[in-house]
């Protein structure tokens, strides 16, 4: 018995709909987590929200800008949220969660950025 073209091609995609059990990659078969809280879901958006905001702004320098983006890159947002919450946490009444230069500070330090240490002025030579 002689099949056509177009009965071969409709077997074979029919073959290829049938679902084939596969093992999942092994980035799937990761441990599974807690669901995140509403309040952790919060923190994390806020703090993608900085971290974008930063990447996109003119008045970022650009080791800020490349410290935020090695992080974000390195870890997940979820992570680097809560290590930024613990942060706040331990220097509570000094940081304001709504003042978005103080969570860049945060977030950037979160990240591994340290500001450049300003060197003293040099001092005038001694006039005689």
């Amino acid at each position: 018995m002689r099949f056509g073209r177009s009965t071969a091609l409709a077997a074979i995609f029919t073959i290829g709909a049938l679902p084939v059990a596969l093992p999942a990659p092994a980035w799937a078969q990761a441990p599974s987590r807690a669901t995140p809280t509403k309040a952790q879901l919060d923190s994390a958006a806020y703090t993608l929200r900085i971290v974008m905001t930063a990447l996109q702004s003119n008045e970022v320098e650009q080791p800020v800008k490349n410290a935020l983006f090695d992080c974000l890159y390195s870890n997940s947002i979820g992570q680097i949220s809560a290590e930024a919450d613990k942060v706040i946490a331990a220097n509570a009444g000094k940081v304001d969660r709504k003042d978005a230069s103080q969570m860049l500070a945060v977030v950037a330090g979160t990240c591994g950025y340290r500001p450049p240490v300003a060197k003293p002025a040099a001092k005038p030579a001694p006039k005689r």
